[in-house]
């Protein structure tokens, strides 16, 4: 699967300065800013589902999946289904599943989440400190982390490599 790579923060300034006056408040893919409900956590996340999750808190200590996503991704369209499905077969198991929504549009996430099945928890990481400290250069990614935080798998999509380091992570 091809995945797509995140905009940059200087990328989403040229496409709203680059095409002229008009455009000036239309951004790029994925760059959209909307107000969030809450303020972000220490590590500049926001919880959307559930809305008084913290991410730092969900993951600590657990083996966890993380899936780096955005709505107007195409081949995440296509690998959250494998994602929703690993979650349900892997929670009974203890793995912590969670959904990383890059870049802005969080009402087009939530949306996107209910209309899909997302039942894990979803978090934004409006301005990719998340993604840059996992190095999710590109979407979709997923990652296995260890109980200790480190990453023990890196793709962009549920596959058997992922499901062989959470076997030998539990």
């Amino acid at each position: 699967m091809a995945s797509v790579p995140l905009p940059s923060r200087r990328a989403c300034l040229r496409a709203g300065l680059g095409a002229g006056v008009g455009l000036l408040f239309a951004p790029a893919p994925g760059c959209r800013r909307q107000a969030p409900t809450q303020p972000p956590a220490a590590d500049g996340t926001l919880a959307l589902q559930p809305p008084d999750a913290v991410f730092q808190q969900t993951v600590a200590g657990h083996v966890a999946v993380i899936d780096f996503w955005a709505t107007w991704c195409e081949p995440c369209r296509t690998s959250i289904p494998k994602v929703i499905a690993f979650a349900r077969q892997s929670r009974e198991r203890g793995v912590v599943v969670v959904g990383m929504h890059v870049g802005h549009g969080f009402e087009q996430a939530l949306q996107f989440a209910a209309d899909s099945g997302i039942d894990y928890p979803l978090f934004a990481d409006p301005d990719y400190r998340v993604s840059d400290r996992y190095a999710a250069r590109r979407v979709p990614t997923v990652l296995a982390l260890g109980r200790d935080g480190a990453v023990l798998y890196r793709g962009d999509e549920v596959d058997d490599g992922l499901r062989r380091a959470v076997d030998a992570a539990l």
